[in-house]
């Protein structure tokens, strides 16, 4: 998979639907080799397959974006600004790839 400049973040909810909780600000170069390396591009089955997300806070332009599998958890920096439906509401910084958990091992959203 091509290196990715930013992150679309999803964490599961309490009936295990993946929903869009954050995007990351512009990787680093060595960050978007390395997480690009490990991303594998999801089939048409992805819940985001056919998605429309904005690409700001509030803007009508859409935001062009890849689904992946949901197979690796990134740790992030983010101000604590949350929506009620738990999806930050300012871009959140990219700190590393935890391969020290799996993704059924980060609490549920909502």
């Amino acid at each position: 998979m091509a290196a990715p400049d930013t992150l679309l973040l999803g964490r599961r909810d309490a009936e295990g639907a993946l929903r869009m909780v954050a995007r990351t600000t512009p990787l680093s170069a060595a960050a978007r080799r390395e997480v690009g390396a490990l991303l594998t591009a999801a089939g048409p089955e992805h819940p985001w397959s056919g998605v429309r997300f904005s690409a700001a806070w509030g803007s009508r332009a859409a935001l062009r974006h890849t689904p992946v599998e949901p197979l690796l958890v990134a740790e992030v920096e983010a101000d604590s600004s949350v929506s009620d439906e738990g999806r930050q509401r300012h871009p959140v910084t990219f700190v590393r790839l935890r391969d020290d958990m799996a993704p059924d091992a980060v609490p549920p959203v909502g």
